[in-house]
């Protein structure tokens, strides 16, 4: 049996609700996830991962559950998902093209690889009825 390949996922909103994705230099959208770096706790990585791709300075607002799955070339992934909440200008790290904020249903049309439609709306599905407005 495979040992599951760990990762963080931040679900991170602007105050209007919107999810942010971001956009590689092949124009690809994708959906911000991450893995952990040695000594490094799930929330940390997530953090981390959207703050050096778009300059967002965050902060874990709810963990949320957890999606486990085998992606395309069949090696188990498995994703912590956590409700964020963050401000800052966007800037992007190198290798990334854009990045934005965009309305759930905007941002599933526009993702271009299956898997990133598939995990971001896992993540909607978390946290659906909730309250995720910025204070």
């Amino acid at each position: 049996m495979k040992t599951p390949v760990l990762g963080a996922g931040g679900v991170l909103f602007d105050p209007e609700g919107k999810v942010l994705l971001i956009r590689d230099r092949q124009g690809y959208w994708c959906f911000p996830k991450g893995h952990l770096d040695e000594g490094e706790r799930l929330e940390q990585a997530a953090l981390r991962e959207v703050e050096e791709e778009t300059g967002i300075q965050g902060r874990v607002k709810q963990a949320l559950s957890v999606t486990r799955y085998q992606n395309n070339k069949g090696i188990p992934r498995e994703i912590h998902w956590f409700l964020m909440e963050g401000q800052g200008s966007l800037r992007l790290e190198k290798g990334l093209q854009g990045a934005g904020f965009f309305d759930p249903a905007e941002a599933r049309r526009l993702l271009a690889f299956p898997e990133d439609v598939r995990l971001l709306d896992e993540a909607l599905r978390h946290i659906q009825g909730r309250n995720f407005d910025i204070d």
